[in-house]
């Protein structure tokens, strides 16, 4: 029987070719030959939690019609009670611009799901409330809402769940404030990359003449 040598990868990864921690912030690394381990995983278990959610509340927006984040707003509005809301208050709860919410406003008032008012308070502004008819489709829904929700986080105790509002309530802030430093950078580095060709081709004509 023939049998072909085997040759050694010269793309394999070395064994002597370790990655350092993927975090230094000593509250988060563990004391061992793999510090960053429970760290690492955290990040993928909270990435897979986030897209699971983010389907779970998919399926909800989908029984009404309407996408995740207005389906995030009517929420907001629904619960708002009195005499409704300002755009600028569901922004606030939804950590989303105020033009955002305008937007996403406009489509609903078109699709009846939402009404709009002078605010006494205020004779420029605004206030948001539900529509007797987008009052009646959110009940309608209110049975996969629970079902939803209980089977997400069913298995929370009072305190795991107080715990688990509180850290991830405190991570919202530094974590849009770093997604908006990741993209000033990626501009950045558009904008060089734009640039390179250019100075090139000038670099280019300057030898040639």
């Amino acid at each position: 029987m023939n049998r072909r040598a085997t040759k050694p990868d010269q793309n394999a990864q070395s064994e002597d070719w370790v990655l350092g921690p993927s975090v230094s912030l000593p509250a988060l690394l563990d004391k061992g030959p793999v510090p960053d381990a429970t760290f690492r995983q955290f990040v993928y278990d909270i990435s897979v939690v986030g897209e699971h959610l983010g389907a779970a509340r998919q399926y909800l927006a989908e029984r009404l019609g309407v996408t995740p984040p207005q389906y995030n707003i009517l929420m907001v509005i629904a619960r708002s009670g009195g005499d409704g809301i300002r755009v600028s208050d569901v922004a606030e709860r939804l950590n989303v611009t105020g033009a955002f919410v305008t937007n996403e406003v406009k489509k609903l008032v078109k699709a009846q799901f939402i009404v709009k008012k002078s605010n006494p308070d205020d004779g420029r502004g605004v206030l948001l409330s539900l529509s007797v008819s987008g009052m009646e489709r959110i009940k309608s829904i209110e049975p996969d809402l629970l079902m939803v929700n209980d089977r997400l986080f069913g298995t929370l105790t009072r305190e795991d769940f107080l715990h688990l509002a509180r850290t991830v309530g405190s991570l919202v802030d530094v974590f849009g404030q770093t997604v908006a430093v990741l993209k000033a950078l990626s501009a950045t580095a558009g904008n060089e990359e734009k640039r390179a060709p250019v100075a090139r081709k000038k670099a280019s004509k300057t030898q040639g003449g």
